[in-house]
This record gives C-alpha cells, structure tokens and sequence, in this order.
C-alpha cells in the first residue's frame, strides 16, 4: 500500500495544510478517504490523478472532511478529456445515504454523470470487512460525531489505519490493534484540550493501547503545530513518531 496525505491540515485556512484527505493506493485501486477543501487541487499538487479515483470513503460529514465532493465529481464531468466510464463507490458511515441525497439535491445535475456512482452506508460497527482489491476494508466507531468512524486497511504488504477526527476511543484503540502504520488526529496541546478531538497525550496513549509500529500525526491546529509535536507524543509512546504534511507518502 501506498499512502498519501493530501490535507494534513483543519478548518483554519492555512496555505501550508490544506484540509482532510488522504489517498491510499492499494490493489490497483485509488481509494480516497475524505475530501476536505483543497483536496483535489491537492491530489494533483501530490502527483496524484483525481480522476483516477475508484473509491471514496467518509469518516464523518464536517465540511473540512467533505467539501470537495462536490468539487470532484463536477471535474470529473465537465474537466476531463474523455467522459468517464468506470463506476465511482462513495462510501459513508450511517446515515450516509440522507447526507449524500441532500448534496444531489443542492447540486443537482452537476453532480451526475453518464458514468455509474454506486453508494454504500456502512453501519457503525463492522459486522464483517469489506473485501476490496488487495485488501480488506474496516471500521469502528470514533468519538467525534454520532456517525464518526475510523477506517482500517489490511494488506499482503501491511495494515493502515485512519482514524478522521476523534478523541480517546477504545473502539479505535482496537481497530488499531497491530497495525503498521497509525495516522491519527492531533489537533489541540495537552494544556488546552478540546473535546472530540486529540491532545498529544491522547494520542500516546491510544498508539501504545493498540501497540502499533507507526504513528503519523495529521488534523494539526497553529496552536499545536510548533515542530515539537512528536516529541510530545513520544513521552508516552515507544514507537516511531513521523509529523505529517501535505504530499507526504509512506509505504505499508
């Protein structure tokens, strides 16, 4: 698997960080996990192909999670040399289908290509993986919104997970069990926590909770990006501690 942080940044309007996203390349497939402002601009700024995109999944429904769905379907009618053809699975958390059907209504036909959009609400806890190519698909619920989940990748080479927006969750820490690489919010300093999300404190506990190899913090506030971020979490965590940006890749 090969994972791109396309927006490492929040909803503060920052040049450096644009907002929430993530590519994995995985099996042959491009799978996109949230779409904050600035994503599909970003994806391409990464070397990226925001066409190529076969899946998109959703963690929750924050605008700085979601905002460039909009923006990347319409490119993907009206920006392309040739009209699209393969099918495009967007994926949310419960309810999922109400979200998405408010958005087909604002932007109507823009949004509506010849091509086919399969769309999939997944309950809140994972009754079994998702089969996708070359990897599995899970998730588990995350304490942010009432429909936030975290997602989980299992792999030949790895196991990747992305945990959206959150505070301390045990069913996070589980799905996370193991796993190779951790990208996980850290968005306020321990002396100025904010509920629904991270501290560094949190955030060493959750990553020595689930025992993973890698943590990658990403979902940065100004008041907690000062570059001493992952010395902060290594007082509470042994593993490796990587700060993200935009258009850092890493390999599982």
């Amino acid at each position: 698997m090969e994972i791109t942080v396309v927006g490492s940044g929040t909803v503060v309007p920052r040049l450096e960080r644009r907002q929430s996203c993530v590519v994995v390349e995985a099996g042959g497939e491009m799978l996109v996990f949230d779409l904050g402002a600035g994503a599909v601009t970003g994806m391409v700024a990464a070397g990226l192909d925001p066409f190529a995109t076969d899946r998109v999944f959703f963690t929750h429904f924050h605008p700085d999670h979601t905002v460039d769905a909009a923006n990347l379907l319409f490119a993907m009618n009206y920006g392309t040399d040739e009209p699209r053809t393969n099918t495009l699975h967007v994926t949310g958390p419960e309810p999922f289908e109400s979200f998405w059907s408010s958005i087909l209504r604002v932007w109507g036909e823009w949004m509506q290509g010849d091509y086919p959009i399969r769309t999939r609400e997944l309950p809140h806890a994972c009754d079994s993986p998702l089969e996708l190519g070359g990897c599995s698909l899970s998730w588990a619920p995350a304490v942010h919104r009432p429909e936030s989940i975290a997602y989980r990748l299992d792999g030949e080479t790895g196991s990747f997970v992305y945990t959206g927006d959150t505070d301390y969750s045990p069913s996070v820490v589980e799905l996370a069990r193991g796993a190779d690489t951790l990208l996980i919010e850290c968005s306020t300093p321990d002396d100025a926590p904010v509920p629904g999300h991270l501290t560094p404190g949190g955030v060493a506990r959750m990553a020595s909770e689930a025992a993973v190899g890698r943590v990658v913090l990403t979902h940065l506030y100004p008041a907690v990006d000062d570059g001493r971020l992952p010395e902060a979490v290594a007082k509470g965590f042994d593993g490796e501690v990587l700060l993200a940006h935009d258009r850092l890749r890493l390999n599982v």
